[in-house]
């Protein structure tokens, strides 16, 4: 399954696996949630001076999105 959603350019292994958890944490097509989680990377990224926890932090915005239905939901 985590070979599946793995493409070199796009994912390493962990990133690859906490997909594929999420996936089946939330019930959606593992492709919905790697989709909504490479926005959230590359939206994150492009302002990211600090890249050591950007994974974690793509993670749990690609959550947020998925559990609202597709809209980012800000905390603030």
């Amino acid at each position: 399954m985590v070979a599946s959603i793995l493409e070199p350019a796009d994912l390493d292994k962990d990133q690859a696996r906490a997909i594929a958890a999420l996936s089946e944490k939330l019930h959606l097509p593992a492709q919905q949630v790697r989709q909504v989680y490479l926005e959230e990377f590359g939206r994150l990224g492009s302002q990211a001076r600090v890249r050591s926890f950007l994974s974690v932090l793509a993670l749990s915005r690609a959550r947020a999105v998925l559990r609202s239905g597709g809209r980012f939901v800000s905390r603030n």
